[in-house]
């Protein structure tokens, strides 16, 4: 598995409030975290980065008792790791809830979390809000997790469509983030790893407000680029490269944050 993330501050905004991390805790657990932030001018990056680290501080905290002398977490089927996403995202919630009560400036402030562990052929996946992860493979796009958001809602009630929910003006009100309740509940589920030559994607809204699913299919499955067949480093750089540019040159609307994963 060969992973790259870039994130970007978009044409449109002043700051960047996405922020993102990767961490190989094992030689078989990787961890793979995105956040897009909001509230003020610093509300939203100190959320987003506060929800990263208190996240993956105890992701890192509660495996380290796990990896033997060989750098390998042994026996994972005794962890529940839907649990411990499950707790993790609580601890980064009430990290930023607190924060926020802490100073008045930074009143309402707080954050979308997706996040992924992969494990041996395992895939546990977290989420809160609207950051997405995304299946791509054999050129069909999946969105593996559920946006918390308002328009989601009135798909999901059949009120509209997934096309009309895309140029909904209200696309942007979350039902649910991180930081901005005493506790939140977060999405967990466990899948098995993608098979070899397919894709994960976990990306900002910046990302697929601003793409296509078609563009963000080519642009992934892609061979034309300027590398060797065997760098992977540097393909998934560049087609990161290219969807940050895409997402830019229709608009670029947003922060836009991709974490870009190549099974092998």
């Amino acid at each position: 598995m060969y992973f790259y993330g870039k994130t970007d501050i978009g044409k449109m905004r002043a700051t960047n409030q996405d922020n993102f991390f990767t961490m190989r805790i094992s030689d078989n657990v990787l961890l793979f975290v995105l956040c897009d932030g909001m509230g003020g001018t610093n509300g939203g990056n100190i959320a987003s980065k506060l929800a990263i680290r208190t996240f993956s501080e105890y992701i890192e905290q509660q495996l380290s008792g796990y990896i033997n002398d060989d750098n390998v977490i042994c026996d994972t089927e005794e962890i529940s790791f839907t649990s411990l996403l499950n707790d993790a995202v609580l601890h980064a919630n009430k990290a930023v809830y607190s924060r926020a009560h802490e100073n008045s400036e930074l009143a309402n402030m707080g954050t979308t979390i997706v996040a992924a562990i992969s494990v041996d052929d395992k895939l546990y996946i977290t989420n809160v809000g609207d950051s997405r992860l995304y299946l791509l493979e054999g050129t069909l796009l999946t969105q593996l997790t559920h946006d918390h958001s308002y328009v989601q809602m009135l798909v999901d009630m059949g009120h509209i469509t997934k096309e009309e929910a895309a140029n909904n003006p209200r696309k942007n009100i979350l039902t649910r983030a991180v930081g901005t309740e005493p506790t939140v509940e977060a999405d967990v589920m466990e899948t098995e790893l993608p098979p070899e030559g397919s894709y994960l994607l976990l990306c900002s809204d910046g990302l697929y407000n601003f793409l296509t699913e078609q563009e963000l299919i080519d642009i992934v499955y892609d061979t034309c680029g300027e590398y060797d067949d065997d760098d992977y480093e540097a393909e998934l750089a560049y087609k990161t490269d290219r969807l940050i540019d895409k997402a830019n040159a229709n608009g670029g609307g947003d922060n836009i944050t991709i974490i870009l994963i190549k099974i092998l």
